[in-house]
């Protein structure tokens, strides 16, 4: 009798337990959107085509006394000058574009960015056609 009602508690604490942990608001893939990149020289306001510049995407993580931002993916811009990536809403981001004497970068908040939303980043030429770092 005792082992039946001790099965039945465990039944019902594997069911619970199931139940809370499948309890989330959203799957990661439900707070997926896409968005572009383009890839915009600072002087003449128009796409950089054929440039292929490198884009860095970094996620603010949690640190120790500082944020920290770890790396999601480096992107090749296409010959438009520009390149769609998968991101998480929900997450807090930096944009760095780096190209041949060229850089720029903005950073995200959460929330920011909508699905389908195509972001202009300006690149700026570096001083005497070095980058500063």
């Amino acid at each position: 009798m005792q082992s039946n009602i001790l099965k039945a508690k465990i039944a019902m604490c594997i069911f619970i337990a199931h139940l809370i942990l499948s309890c989330n608001s959203k799957t990661d893939l439900e707070n997926q959107i896409t968005i572009k990149i383009n890839s915009v020289d600072s002087a003449t306001k128009q796409p950089r085509v054929n440039a292929f510049d490198s884009i860095e995407v970094r996620k603010e993580g949690i640190g120790y006394l500082m944020k920290t931002f770890d790396t999601v993916g480096k992107y090749m811009t296409d010959s438009t000058g520009s390149v769609k990536i998968k991101i998480n809403r929900n997450e807090k981001y930096q944009i760095r574009l780096y190209g041949i004497h060229v850089y720029s970068g903005e950073d995200f908040v959460e929330g920011e960015l909508k699905d389908g939303q195509e972001i202009n980043i300006e690149v700026v030429p570096s001083r005497k056609n070095k980058i500063p770092w």
